[in-house]
């Protein structure tokens, strides 16, 4: 999936192909066409700054452009204005084929206008955060990343400005090209300087998929598969955002729950067993040992969401209408904070149907295409096979370390819309039978052990993933496989940390193996008695 720092690379790496198309013998016509697309790049670039470009709303204040963003700014203008001096010498009609050159230029600014989409695909239309990765925009090195890399972009176009420059007949469209030439270079010096702080890591930065699950089918090519993996997960992230916010279109309910728990423990079994059936081909050395070392944090991480699943066996949900169409009582109501909340759905949540979809793409991986969740265990492909669709065992490690990383964002979220659900949960066991119970009566008023007992069994899934996290990351920095990507994800789990504050706001310096550590907090558990042990 295409991240903010590929496409700046695409688009410098355009325009400098541009710049080695030879121009000396074009005429007036294909040249005023150039200086056209030329500014059409400069323009895309103009659009990407400024304060409103991409900021999540926290204030009703906007905030102010920087030194290096005024900089950068004036000097796009001043070689716009240049460009345009050089076109009225030329006193020529745009021709309407730019040959190779043109196209190139095109494909640039394409490639900068994508950046604006893939950061505003993690913004609302009122800019609210849609997912936690949005929160990473409102530091000042981010600011300092995106002006470095389009001060990058005004390069290598000053480098086809001058390329346009070579050959013109008339002297003072020449000046003016070389004008031009010069603010575009000056613009990129000044960025430099004043971006020395700029956070690289946020070339990472991906395009935030809608939630909407794409299934899996016999006709995927295994050697997508683990391309598909990055994508469930980067959808699954932003379902975990909208239930730890109630944003999403369907409110999960504690069946949602209980199945989606179900699936994840299956998906990192089923993981863990790829990685064991790697292993057991590769020489004795690091490798080997940390791809094992990472199966064993899967096993647990599966004990803990199997935990989790269990949490919910005897917790009922009055308003989920799949399971319990009956329960709410005549002229029951979920109100809260003044307002009706949503029902679930007669459908799953797309959640469940995602962490569905990905143990049966882990399940394709290691048996085949035609291999389905109902079918049980089959036999396991050849590991060559399998090492090569996945281009290696570091890449392997590498892309599966997404599972945990967005399990550990729905774990996370899962607390808060117990809390939210309140009165909505009842109990269907005899323990805590509050005074008055009638025996006759199957549910009461769910007690707070229980409650608390869930959320207990969600923190320690929370900790199972980030050590699986860390266990996947080892084994890809082990075989030589940079994971970019768990700076950001490190970051984004930060950020929802400090959201929820469960964590001190002093910004800790993230390594890639370490994901940040965060506990539920007690007040999560609704009606705690007064006096109880903390």
């Amino acid at each position: 999936m295409t991240t903010l720092g590929e496409l700046f690379d695409v688009a410098v790496v355009q325009l400098q192909e541009a710049a080695q198309v030879p121009l000396a013998s074009i005429g007036p016509e294909e040249r005023v066409a150039l200086i056209g697309r030329v500014d059409m790049v400069l323009a895309q670039v103009r659009t990407g700054l400024g304060p409103r470009a991409y900021t999540p709303v926290r204030t009703t204040e906007e905030r102010e452009p920087t030194t290096a963003e005024r900089n950068l700014e004036g000097c796009l203008d001043a070689a716009s204005s240049w460009l345009g001096t050089a076109r009225s010498y030329l006193r020529a009609p745009a021709a309407e084929d730019a040959g190779p050159a043109g196209d190139r230029i095109t494909a640039a600014a394409r490639a900068v206008g994508a950046v604006r989409d893939t950061i505003g695909s993690h913004l609302g239309p009122d800019r609210s955060p849609l997912t936690p990765y949005a929160y990473l925009l409102r530091n000042q090195a981010a600011f300092d990343y995106l002006t470095r890399r389009y001060s990058e972009v005004a390069w290598a176009a000053g480098e086809v400005v001058q390329r346009l420059g070579q050959g013109v007949d008339h002297p003072g469209a020449g000046e003016a090209f070389e004008a031009a030439r010069t603010s575009l270079a000056r613009a990129s010096v000044h960025a430099r300087v004043g971006t020395r702080d700029a956070d690289m890591h946020l070339g990472a930065f991906p395009l935030a998929l809608p939630v909407e699950p794409v299934q899996a089918t016999p006709a995927d090519a295994t050697s997508s598969i683990t391309a598909r993996l990055s994508e469930d997960s980067e959808r699954l992230s932003r379902a975990a955002y909208g239930v730890l916010h109630d944003r999403g279109k369907q409110r999960m309910s504690g069946s949602d729950f209980r199945q989606f728990a179900s699936w994840t423990a299956r998906t990192r079994i089923l993981t863990g067993r790829v990685l064991l059936h790697v292993a057991a081909t590769l020489p004795d050395g690091p490798v080997q040992s940390s791809l094992k070392e990472a199966a064993g944090a899967l096993r647990e991480s599966s004990q803990a969401w199997k935990g989790a699943a269990a949490g919910w066996v005897h917790i009922v949900d009055l308003a989920d209408p799949r399971e319990h169409p009956t329960l709410a009582p005549p002229g029951y109501d979920l109100v809260q904070r003044g307002q009706v909340v949503r029902m679930p759905s007669t459908d799953p949540h797309a959640a469940v149907i995602i962490s569905r979809t990905t143990a049966t793409r882990v399940g394709q991986l290691l048996f085949g295409p035609r291999w389905e969740p109902e079918q049980g265990p089959g036999t396991p492909r050849p590991a060559d096979d399998v090492l090569a669709d996945a281009a290696g065992a570091g890449a392997l490690a590498g892309s599966l370390y997404r599972q945990p990383s967005a399990g550990w964002q729905m774990a996370a979220a899962t607390p808060w819309a117990v809390k939210r659900a309140g009165a909505g949960l009842v109990a269907d066991v005899a323990e805590h039978r509050p005074p008055g119970w009638d025996p006759r009566q199957r549910f009461y008023p769910v007690h707070p052990r229980e409650v608390e007992r869930l959320t207990n069994a969600y923190s320690a899934v929370m900790a199972a993933e980030q050590v699986t996290a860390g266990a996947l990351l080892d084994a890809a920095r082990r075989a030589g496989v940079a994971v970019p990507r768990a700076l950001l994800d490190a970051s984004a789990h930060r950020a929802i940390a400090e959201e929820q504050r469960w964590a001190p706001t002093r910004q800790v310096p993230a390594k890639p193996s370490n994901l940040p550590r965060a506990h539920v907090p007690v007040d999560l558990v609704a009606g705690r008695r007064p006096g109880a042990r903390r």
